[in-house]
């Protein structure tokens, strides 16, 4: 065939075959969400997009207020965008829903853009046929934030009648996450969608202590090689120790009047895609903060500053840089020469939004753009 003649062909094959490919249809504006953290976007290259991504790791380690950190990001950032949570363990408890500013609702006529439905099922057939079916009727080209928490809740829908001691099927769970990551990861990414995957880590038992591990599993996680393969980023959140609490009195032991009031969380990045898959990375958690806030934005700003000399400290006393000083009067913003003791500066920028904004601006430019 001339090239005009397999032109032609392509033309009316795609046509004809319109329902199997997404060449014809439009694909949605690339996006950006943080994850909250100026820190942990670094490594990121600013965030997460659309795609499959997962979250792994060991229990309270974080995986689901990060979760539901880019879900609030994304829905406030992102226009026509919605929020779907699959509460597949029955936890979603009133501090979790309060400390990730979302507004839940499980009734699917208050289900409107910047909301967040509650689908509560931990049946793998009854879930993944409701997204494929809602992805597939989406006339509006919502974009939806979509977290399914955890994948180690699921149970296949023929497991339900089965009595405890009748087999269950080995690997059912991979091979429906399989199944289901082929038939939505491509629309995924063409229409804007962001699915996050939570999963537990699995004690492993070596029965032949000299047996080699699988060089390809890069997490202790159930799902199979599928939810390996189809997440951009797979990130292992650790578990927490006492070294990684901030306390009051930080040279002190933890006691009644030495309590915590945040941790460091901990991330390692199992895959990526850039070249910062084996980073582990650290960022600041406070305590009792409400409507998103959780991530210590304006203690990760102070460290930052003091790392890379942005900051003066004599004694007890702290100094901005001359250069920072010209960035906010630049910005019209307008700021204490100096203050006493670190608290300080933490709290004036936790009251002082602009200052924190544009301080957020400087770091982000002059260091974590480096």
């Amino acid at each position: 065939m001339s090239n005009t003649e397999t032109q032609e062909f392509t033309k009316n094959f795609l046509k004809t075959h319109k329902e199997f490919h997404y060449n014809l249809d439009k694909e949605a504006e690339e996006y950006v969400v943080s994850s909250g953290s100026m820190i942990l976007d670094s490594y990121l290259d600013g965030g997460f997009s659309a795609g499959v991504h997962r979250f792994v790791g060991a229990n309270e380690g974080g995986k689901t207020n990060e979760a539901l950190h880019v879900m609030f990001n994304m829905l406030n950032t992102v226009d026509q965008s919605k929020g779907i949570y699959i509460k597949a363990e029955g936890r979603l408890s009133k501090s979790v829903r309060e400390r990730s500013g979302l507004k839940f609702v499980t009734d699917a006529d208050e289900w409107v853009s910047g909301t967040c439905l509650v689908f509560e099922c931990n049946v793998f057939d009854v879930v993944f046929d409701f997204l494929r079916g809602l992805l597939k009727n989406n006339p509006k080209k919502e974009r939806f934030t979509i977290v399914i928490d955890s994948m180690d809740g699921l149970l296949p829908q023929s497991e339900l009648e089965k009595r405890t001691s009748d087999a269950a099927k080995v690997a059912a769970g991979a091979l429906m996450t399989s199944d289901f990551l082929k038939r939505v990861s491509l629309g995924m990414c063409k229409f804007g969608h962001m699915l996050i995957l939570i999963s537990q880590i699995r004690a492993k038992v070596d029965i032949n202590p000299y047996a080699k591990g699988d060089p390809n599993n890069q997490t202790n996680s159930s799902g199979g090689n599928a939810a390996l393969h189809y997440p951009d980023w797979i990130l292992e959140f650790q578990k927490q120790f006492k070294s990684d609490k901030i306390l009051e009195k930080p040279k002190e032991q933890i006691g009644p009047n030495n309590k915590p009031y945040g941790h460091m969380a901990k991330v390692l990045i199992c895959k990526s895609t850039n070249e910062n898959t084996g980073q582990v990375v650290k960022y600041p958690i406070k305590y009792g903060r409400m409507d998103g806030k959780s991530i210590w934005v304006e203690r990760e700003i102070v460290d930052l500053l003091l790392m890379w000399g942005y900051m003066e400290k004599k004694g007890s006393w702290f100094t901005y840089d001359d250069e920072v000083v010209s960035f906010l009067k630049e910005n019209k913003i307008e700021i204490q020469s100096k203050f006493q003791g670190i608290a300080s500066i933490q709290e004036y920028l936790e009251k002082n939004k602009e200052a924190t904004e544009c301080l957020s601006d400087f770091v982000k430019q002059k260091i974590l753009a480096q």
